[in-house]
């Protein structure tokens, strides 16, 4: 039997266990590739430790009530004893039932005080723990590096962070006192009912025995079917969040159906199943269905043989118990106090089974959530066991010198493709470098490193002559100025958009923020909105036109008074007047300023004071404008194209006006 509950197997789910062949390295591997961690108690514990004084009165009152309120059979046992001693006369009998009976109601009002106050303590102590947990959790997923986001899905992220934290919720504040509530309340019942009848007491914990021998390996199977349900449902999750979030591309590709399916593939449309059975096609995920319906049928196993076993277990009980009392072993009241514990212990082991249940779910979830909160971003460089934290400079001025020095980089997510082959690149102080080439050349990647938002797999980058790895990860951050080609807004206020890179603590007056704003060529159309500067942005920005989103932004990033101003292909995807109002924002912005930019159009990139042209993941050449015009083939081929669509547009208009 013992076997049977570490490797059950399902028609359509197959095996159950988590575990595979390879012993428990191959398990923890295996977890670790899925994005969870090993669960423990001790981490629970550790969750909820803050709340330990609190908790522990709760577990006091809990017991206290549950442990009391089981006298209270025995007390009505001997009402039950006095109303039929006809030895007494009807009086002497009701005074006797009136004793008793009011010492139970007072029994049971004591106990049902104490268990408001449990449950509340229960309650507020969980919404307490989930509080600090989801900070936390939040917290650590924030800190992690960009590699982390290319290959954990948002949604799946979501997940963690609102449905396995409210199943941890629901198993601090109701499953884990319930269930050892009922636990209590069964043994303290099983000990009364020793103390009324021993011999009926030794055949009814016996069948118990055999209830839970019977029940306790479709419990376990039921946990860890639970666990596959929440994966299943995380993925639906994450797709649909994916398409409600690019609901305007959805909708313009009139691809409503081929999302619908998409989700209905993971959760599994009954109408595809209508003889109840579901299948699986071979090679695709399990949905929520196929797993809900196993667990389905798991759970109702497990609890008729708990329920049904149980009540069987009584009415069983009770029939040896009448033969007791023809005997005269025992009396009426004591089979009726005999009765109630009984019942007790039916009930308490089968809600005490469901809560179980409940907290192996959350058991299983508690790894997905330790996993996010032990990871460790490799940036800033985590030390080696044993090693001291490396300090990280904090110099007192940036003064914008980059140097690349034969760095080869490839995207952790795809280690085996290069972007960057032995790229080198110097860049002065206040200078403009625009960087050039065809697509999937390396431009944005440079971008990027200089951000570093990822480590280079070899070579070196420099900043004012200090290798990239050793400068305080913040402190750089908090110098550099980045503009996307597609800007992202958040769902506040411009004023809130515009402050976003500004510490909580620093503020800044109207007047400078306005002037920023005038620099970056936005402040007239943001003071022409009824709201101003207070007007809601919607979310990801969608109530603004990209050109004003891309100047909001331009604006951010002067706010912070930035000493390196990074540009990726600011207006490749803008119309000519917002392109025009942009680049005169551009001109404004890079004054006094070590300016990197990516850019396609021939217009930005002969401002520069250095064009770098890139192809093949190399740098090919670097110079003006009018060197490369002479020297390098590749920078006239790309200069080439360029007048070759604009002379294109230039005669269309021709036609159009003739």
């Amino acid at each position: 039997m013992g076997k049977n509950t570490q490797n059950v197997k399902d028609p359509e789910i197959g095996n159950v266990d988590d575990k595979g062949d390879g012993g428990a390295s191959g398990a923890e591997t295996s977890q670790a590739e899925k994005g969870e961690s090993p669960p423990s108690l001790s981490r629970v514990f550790q969750i909820i430790k803050p709340e330990g004084k609190v908790l522990l009165v709760g577990f006091i009152l809990l017991f206290a009530a549950e442990a009391t309120t089981q006298v209270i059979p025995l007390i009505v046992a001997k009402a039950y004893n006095a109303i039929i001693d006809f030895t007494m006369d009807p009086d002497e009998r009701m005074s006797d039932v009136h004793y008793y009976m009011l010492v139970s109601i007072i029994i049971f009002l004591s106990g049902s005080v104490a268990t408001f106050i449990r449950f509340s303590i229960f309650a507020v102590a969980a919404e307490r723990c989930v509080a600090r947990l989801r900070i936390q959790l939040y917290g650590s997923i924030l800190n992690q590096d960009i590699a982390f986001f290319d290959v954990h899905k948002s949604g799946e992220l979501i997940s963690r962070l609102g449905s396995d934290t409210t199943l941890l919720q629901g198993v601090v504040s109701q499953s884990i006192p319930e269930s050892l509530g009922n636990i209590v309340k069964a043994i303290v019942s099983v000990i009364l009912t020793f103390y009324i009848s021993p011999e009926l007491a030794g055949v009814s914990l016996g069948i118990i025995i055999v209830i839970v021998l019977m029940a306790s390996p479709l419990g376990i199977s039921l946990g860890k079917l639970s666990k596959l349900y929440q994966d299943a449902l995380g993925e639906a999750q994450t797709h649909s969040t994916e398409a409600i979030g690019q609901m305007r591309t959805v909708q313009s590709f009139t691809a409503e159906m081929k999302e619908k399916k998409r989700f209905s593939d993971n959760i599994g449309d009954p109408a595809m199943y209508p003889l109840w059975f579901p299948k699986s096609k071979e090679g695709k995920a399990k949905s929520t269905l196929i797993v809900g319906f196993w667990k389905s049928i798991y759970s109702a196993g497990f609890f008729s043989i708990i329920f049904g076993g149980g009540f069987g277990f009584l009415y069983g009980c009770l029939w040896y118990g009448f033969h007791l009392v023809n005997k005269g072993d025992i009396t009426l009241g004591d089979l009726t106090a005999f009765q109630a514990y009984v019942f007790n212990i039916g009930l308490g082991l089968g809600t005490a089974s469901t809560n179980v249940v409940k907290v192996i779910e959350a058991f299983g979830a508690c790894g997905r959530i330790f996993f996010l909160l032990d990871a460790i971003p490799s940036i800033p460089t985590p030390p080696k066991k044993g090693e001291e934290p490396k300090t990280l400079l904090k110099p007192g001025k940036f003064e914008g010198h980059l140097k690349f020095d034969n760095v080869k980089f490839a995207y952790p997510s795809r280690p085996n493709i290069d972007v960057l082959d032995g790229v080198s690149l110097s860049i002065s102080p206040g200078t403009t470098t625009a960087l050039v080439g065809g697509s999937g050349s390396g431009k944005s990647t440079v971008v990027a490193l200089l951000q570093r938002f990822y480590d280079i797999n070899s070579g070196s980058i420099k900043i004012d002559g200090n290798d990239i790895k050793d400068v305080d990860i913040q402190w750089l951050r908090q110098k550099i100025g980045y503009v996307q080609q597609e800007p992202q807004l958040f769902g506040l206020s411009v004023r809130d958009n515009l402050l976003y890179g500004l510490p909580d603590e620093k503020v800044i007056s109207q007047e400078v923020m306005e002037q920023a704003c005038r620099d970056a060529n936005c402040h007239d159309f943001i003071s022409s909105w009824p709201d101003g500067y207070e007007t809601l942005v919607g979310e990801r920005g969608v109530q603004v036109s990209g050109g004003q989103k891309q100047r909001i932004s331009i604006a951010r990033a002067l706010i912070t008074d930035c000493r390196l101003l990074l540009l990726d292909e600011a207006t490749s995807a803008l119309d000519a007047e917002s392109e025009h109002l942009v680049q005169e924002a551009i001109d404004n912005a890079v004054v006094g300023r070590t300016v990197v930019i990516v850019a396609h159009r021939l217009s930005t990139i002969q401002r520069a004071t250095q064009i770098v042209v890139m192809n093949k993941h190399k740098v090919v050449d670097v110079g003006t404008h009018d060197y490369l015009l002479e020297n390098c083939l590749k920078y006239r081929e790309l200069i080439k194209r360029q007048n070759m669509v604009s002379s294109g547009s230039t005669t269309a208009l021709k036609e159009l006006d003739s």
